[in-house]
């Protein structure tokens, strides 16, 4: 498992050295971005395991990733939360911010810095975040198929 987070977080940090998009290319809307989990259905989270989710949240807390990009403890519902390290670089989010991203939930493997805060059995490595209000729109380079298929509705695929 550490193997596999290693390649995965290199592979992120590779991406990052080659850009990211970070200019709005779309108004968002609640229509254009849909998602597969929320606080009815967060008890089901293990079902999601090593799937692509997309949710809302509002950020309770923040913290620095192990690639220097944003770790939000994000709340879903009323007593559910679920940390998202994000892909890229995002300083228009802030605390309170209700936002909604994408990205692979998987088990949370803290090192010993995150230890201090990192909580619960499941993260998610977001490769997309759009803030409906302020029509922020973010996505990782590179994943320009799962970009198209999340702006045109779907939730995206893992390809």
């Amino acid at each position: 498992m550490k193997k596999l987070l290693s390649i995965l977080l290199l592979t992120i940090s590779f991406a990052n050295l080659f850009g990211q998009n970070t200019e709005p290319t779309t108004k968002a809307s609640e229509k254009s971005f849909p998602t597969n989990l929320n606080a009815e259905n967060f008890k089901k989270l293990k079902k999601f395991n090593g799937q692509i989710v997309a949710f809302d949240g509002i950020i309770e807390q923040i913290e620095k990733s192990r690639n220097n990009t944003p770790f939000y403890k994000l709340k879903i519902g009323e007593n559910n939360y679920l940390w998202t390290a994000l892909m890229f670089k995002n300083d228009k989010s802030l605390l309170g911010d209700k936002i909604r991203v994408v990205g692979y939930l998987r088990p949370s493997d803290p090192n010993e810095t995150e230890k201090k805060y990192l909580d619960g059995k499941y993260m998610v490595l977001s490769f997309g975040l759009v803030d409906i209000k302020s029509s922020n729109f973010l996505f990782i380079s590179g994943a320009e198929i799962q970009k198209q298929e999340w702006i045109d509705g779907k939730i995206p695929s893992s390809k």
